[in-house]
């Protein structure tokens, strides 16, 4: 499986906002498009980590971005700063 971490700095005052919207939104239809979420963490008031894996990970991120539903709400207006990277497992 490939895993992307994905780590987000949240705008000032908004983490609730972009709460809500990853668990009632991305999370949900991450998951509908075959995704694994493997873990979403707060460091602190505004930094926030998470974990993403698929087994043809290029494949369902184009899908997952074609979605009409993803359509509809971009997490990024809560967002100052996003960095990915996908990771290799060690254990």
């Amino acid at each position: 499986m490939t895993v992307q971490m994905r780590r987000y700095r949240i705008k000032e005052g908004a983490r609730e906002a972009f709460q809500k919207v990853f668990l009632e939104v991305i999370v949900p239809l991450r998951q509908a498009t075959g995704f694994q979420v493997l873990g979403a963490y707060w460091i602190g008031e505004r930094e926030f980590l998470w974990f993403v894996g698929h087994e043809n990970f290029q494949e369902a991120e184009k899908a997952y971005y074609q979605h009409p539903e993803r359509q509809k709400v971009d997490p990024r207006q809560f967002l100052e700063e996003i960095e990915t990277h996908f990771v290799e497992r060690v254990i």
